[in-house]
């Protein structure tokens, strides 16, 4: 009878949780929370309700396009990288060199959503 009631507890908790996603006010895309499209007016919603409304996939954040109860992560093809060229400007005025795999592009030293 134990194993039955932790059963349903588990059942239920991965069935209410459901992934969240972002939208931009004038948007028609769906983003992650770390993609730089979001911003502070973005509005938060279920993934389940994004794919009702017809909003699409963003491009850039690459956000799931179905519920799972369970991601796997993303393999890139031979040859490709998670990370991509910082694209913040040095002092002396050429581009920095760091690799990022934050989602705005930007690396550590040039991230302008840090204080």
């Amino acid at each position: 009878m134990r194993y039955l009631q932790l059963f349903i507890l588990i059942f239920l908790f991965h069935t209410s949780k459901s992934q969240v996603v972002y939208k931009t006010p004038s948007g028609t895309k769906y983003h992650l929370a770390t993609c730089r499209m979001v911003n502070n007016v973005s509005k938060q919603l279920p993934l389940s309700e994004a794919i009702q409304a017809g909003l699409d996939p963003c491009k850039i954040c690459k956000p799931p396009i179905q519920e799972s109860p369970i991601q796997s992560p993303r393999k890139n093809a031979k040859g490709q990288s998670n990370t991509v060229q910082c694209r913040g400007v040095t002092k002396a005025g050429t581009r920095c060199k760091h690799k990022t795999s934050i989602a705005n592009g930007y690396c550590f030293q040039h991230n302008p959503d840090k204080n």
